[in-house]
């Protein structure tokens, strides 16, 4: 009982440092070093997880989910939140972020089946992404 309590408190703690991070580089794109915001994100992502931005394209799309849930231990809640700064990353740096894009889309799409609750901004970013993989 207490090491799943111990579990529990550890996957939260993962959904406020991704919710932190997203809102980290949200105000450094503002301030026009988004940049140095998707390296504070590659530290934190492979401090919390193992995993930097290139390791998460890396993984096979068929696999992306059950390696994050299954072998990272994160929920429904963290999986959104990471796609969130995946996609931000994906649409706002510079160069080929088809895979990234890829990426979240496989995300967005589990999440899409296996809520239960429909999220309208979830949907608007599926066939936004979609569209950019055309």
């Amino acid at each position: 009982m207490a090491q799943e309590d111990y579990l529990k408190k550890q996957i939260d703690q993962l959904g406020l440092v991704l919710a932190r991070l997203f809102s980290d580089l949200l105000g450094r794109k503002e301030k026009d070093q988004l940049d140095d915001g998707v390296e504070t994100v590659n530290q934190a992502l492979e401090d919390e997880l193992g995993l930097d931005i290139q390791k998460l394209v890396d993984i096979p799309s068929d696999t992306l989910i059950d390696t994050l849930k299954t072998q990272k231990g994160l929920t429904n809640e963290s999986l959104g939140k990471l796609a969130d700064i995946l996609l931000f990353i994906a649409d706002n740096r510079e160069g080929d972020n088809k895979q990234l894009h890829e990426q979240c889309l496989t995300i967005y799409e589990h999440l899409e089946k296996t809520d239960t609750t429909y999220v309208l901004d979830r949907r608007w970013k599926i066939e936004r992404i979609k569209k950019v993989l055309e």
